[in-house]
């Protein structure tokens, strides 16, 4: 009989998930090309940061992956699911336990059986097999559900890095912005004080209206107005970036964050997205990460429609029998016994039925959600591209003006040694300088900006060979 069962339980570990439907990938629309020129296929780095050349923003990012709570989630989350893998996997393989009994008691029988008639113990010690026929493929779908489970999670965690990585390094850029910024206004805060002095006694002199006074003084109060609000912008980003990299309490509050490279002088990298646009699908984790929640909730319908069908259990009882319990090493018999049940559903009231409608329509949520995330995807992308060409000639423009007032103020300060301009010409030409000085900070952050956002978009580096090769998904339960 033992040999028996070895011989059947190959077979009935064979399972498979027939009864859910066969998978295949939605297949969207997909553009043949980007609508601008494009070089080579970005270098799948997963570093993509360093590329901006900050030591300091370099130092940030590394201590933001070692602290971040959202990670952090991400990688409790995907524990999660290798146990609930660990835990259907397991549910595929029969259970044996340990059983005991002893019975205390007097047995009144014939002569022709060896009991005795006395007070006695009646025990038994052995172990049971239990094994539920997997012949629908409910448990192995239950098992490829919670795979496919655990490669989501090992997406999503790497979409979580990633973010963590472009909130870092955004943050950094509009600290260093703010910095510039902050530094500029107090300069223009100074020019516009000196120049509505200038004006305050032309005007009691009578050289000036009260107009041109007030236009002055308007200046200084837009200029006041704006330091303050700069100023604490930067220390709201501050503050959100000591807590992103993991700092304690005491040091949000005490300690000032490390400063790298000026804004205008922090590395702007050109990102290009991949050659062939359908690869973007293979180069974003939160894609790959919704297709593994299709593939589940595809897996999920099999599950749902093996209630349909009778379930079968094997059970094995074996151990050794003494009705004088005094030393279970000399027992009087041994025993054994193999039992089969099935229970098939009659009538369950549609609540089978309704299992399978719920699961296809989780399927199609899954579906919608994947369309949606390639749709995303796409549109982040094409965005990225317009923001970086944009921003790169509003940059450059900028910067032409910035040379171009530098210029205007160097000839005004000439022009007052030669004595054919005054103090308050140089005033407002330095202020005119301060203005084009802010609108380049502005457009250097939205390039560095436009940047960040399009290795966000085309995945950051991701790897969808190197996420599974790196997270080999395997059983991990241990026999006790």
């Amino acid at each position: 009989m033992r040999k028996r069962l070895l011989a059947l339980l190959p077979l009935a570990l064979a399972g498979c998930s027939w009864l859910s439907p066969t998978y295949k990938r939605p297949t969207p629309s997909l553009p043949q090309t980007w609508s601008t020129a494009t070089t080579a296929a970005p270098a799948d780095d997963i570093d993509w940061w360093r590329s901006y050349e900050d030591p300091v923003l370099d130092q940030l990012v590394e201590d933001a992956l070692r602290s971040s709570d959202d990670l952090a989630l991400a990688k409790n989350h995907l524990q999660q699911a290798r146990a609930e893998y660990d835990y259907a996997f397991a549910s595929q393989l029969p259970m044996i336990s340990g059983v005991g009994a002893d019975a205390f008691g007097r047995f009144h029988m014939n002569d022709n059986l060896p009991i005795p008639h006395k007070t006695s113990n009646l025990g038994f010690v052995g172990g049971m097999l239990t094994y539920e026929l997997d012949l629908w493929g409910k448990n192995a779908s239950a098992s490829d559900a919670a795979k496919a489970g655990v490669q989501a999670g090992v997406y999503a965690q790497a979409a979580a890095r990633i973010m963590v990585e472009a909130t870092t390094t955004r943050l950094y850029f509009s600290i260093r912005a703010l910095d510039a910024e902050v530094a500029i206004l107090q300069d223009e805060v100074n020019t516009q004080t000196q120049l509505l002095a200038l004006v305050q006694k032309q005007y009691e002199v009578g050289a000036v209206d009260a107009l041109t006074l007030n236009t002055v003084n308007q200046q200084l109060d837009t200029a006041q107005a704006a330091l303050p609000a700069a100023q604490d912008q930067r220390s709201k980003a501050e503050s959100a970036l000591a807590v992103l990299i993991g700092r304690s309490p005491q040091d949000i509050i005490g300690q000032d964050l490390p400063r790298g490279r000026d804004i205008l002088a922090i590395t702007v990298p050109s990102p290009t997205p991949p050659q062939l646009p359908a690869t973007l699908i293979e180069r974003r984790p939160d894609i790959a990460m919704r297709e593994q929640g299709l593939i589940a909730s595809n897996y999920a319908i099999g599950y749902a429609r093996a209630a349909y069908f009778p379930t079968i259990s094997l059970a094995s009882l074996a151990g050794v029998n003494n009705v004088d319990i005094d030393n279970l090493y000399r027992a009087t018999t041994r025993s054994w016994t193999l039992a089969a049940a099935m229970a098939t559903p009659l009538l369950d009231f549609g609540r089978t039925r309704s299992g399978v409608k719920l699961a296809k329509t989780q399927k199609e949520e899954q579906a919608i959600l994947y369309q949606q995330s390639i749709r995303t995807a796409f549109r982040e992308v094409r965005d990225a591209l317009n923001e970086e060409r944009t921003s790169a000639t509003r940059d450059e423009a900028d910067a032409k003006r910035v040379a171009s007032s530098q210029e205007n103020l160097n000839l005004t300060e000439l022009r007052l040694k030669e004595g054919f301009a005054s103090q308050i010409d140089v005033l407002a030409a330095q202020a005119t300088l301060q203005q084009t000085e802010l609108a380049r900070v502005s457009a250097r952050l939205a390039w560095l900006d436009a940047s960040l956002d399009m290795y966000r978009a085309i995945g950051g580096g991701f790897s969808m060979d190197r996420e599974t090769d790196a997270k080999k998904i395997a059983p991990s339960f241990h026999i006790h």
